[in-house]
């Protein structure tokens, strides 16, 4: 059965989890463009589960999805998974494929190369990083650009000054508990660069509790730069990834590839630092 409604063909549009504020907005607007081109979406989370997220893809493509955008958590995709015909874009990040799909996302390499290295710039040395959680272990090209700006100002990378989370529990909290750690420990750290804006918040929250703040003790660049970075106090620096952006192309994409014409095998959108309190 082919799934409709009022008549419009459904595109499916897989996410990590809807509980972070970049992903359901790039999902919010991925729907707002996919209905003006006339389709409508159906919208499912993974709840950053490697299995669930295979689930979701076999089930859009049981139901008769005329496409799928997604973010994806899967290190390969499964050569069976999903009929060779079915239109597919990844967005934001992508797995291993023997399939050559159109990928469209940030260079998340060197935006965190070029968040690194503005905290060098400002005096910090013992950077600590949280690069965000994938549903398949893999090497994140967060950690690759961090490691690469760290070599280049003459800083050799520490392994544990990298925090990866389980996903387990709400970013905020994890990110909280894995800094309280580390301060414990009695790691000097002098900035931090999270993975998200609630992350960050968790950040400011676990050190309050220690009696250190931001940016007087230490410095904090979060990803995303939601509306909540700036109302934070104090306002966090942030990596604009440009969502809009991200998800008006991947759905033109994949109205290429509906449509027959030639995609782009990658596009890269830019990622800009919104400059704010946190790294004054």
């Amino acid at each position: 059965m082919t799934m409709t409604n009022e008549n419009r063909p459904v595109v499916g549009i897989v996410i990590p989890t809807a509980d972070n504020s970049f992903f359901s907005l790039l999902a919010e607007a991925a729907s707002r463009h996919l209905h003006d081109l006339g389709f409508s979406a159906l919208v499912l989370s993974s709840a950053n589960n490697a299995d669930r997220e295979k689930e979701h893809l076999r089930t859009l493509a049981a139901l008769g999805a005329k496409g799928i955008l997604c973010v994806s958590g899967l290190s390969v995709l499964p050569e069976d998974l999903l009929p060779e015909d079915l239109p597919l874009v990844w967005v934001d990040r992508h797995p291993a494929s023997e399939r050559v799909i159109p990928l469209v996302a940030n260079d998340d390499r060197e935006a965190m190369r070029m968040a690194t290295e503005y905290l060098i710039e400002k005096g910090c040395r013992d950077i600590l990083l949280m690069p965000g959680y994938l549903a398949e272990k893999r090497t994140s090209p967060r950690v690759i650009g961090y490691e690469e700006a760290l070599q280049a100002h003459g800083i050799e990378p520490r392994q544990e000054y990298i925090l990866n989370r389980s996903g387990k529990k709400a970013s905020e909290t994890e990110t909280a508990e894995l800094l309280r750690a580390v301060i414990g420990q009695g790691m000097p750290v002098d900035a931090i660069i999270t993975s998200s804006d609630r992350a960050a918040f968790g950040v400011i929250t676990a050190l309050h509790k220690v009696g250190l703040y931001v940016p007087e003790d230490v410095k904090l660049i979060s990803f995303d730069n939601s509306p909540y970075s700036a109302m934070a106090s104090p306002a966090i620096t942030a990596l604009d990834r440009n969502p809009h952006l991200l998800a008006e192309t991947a759905c033109r994409r994949l109205l290429d590839l509906l449509e027959g014409r030639p995609v782009e095998n990658e596009t890269i959108i830019p990622v800009q630092i919104c400059r704010r309190d946190s790294t004054r």
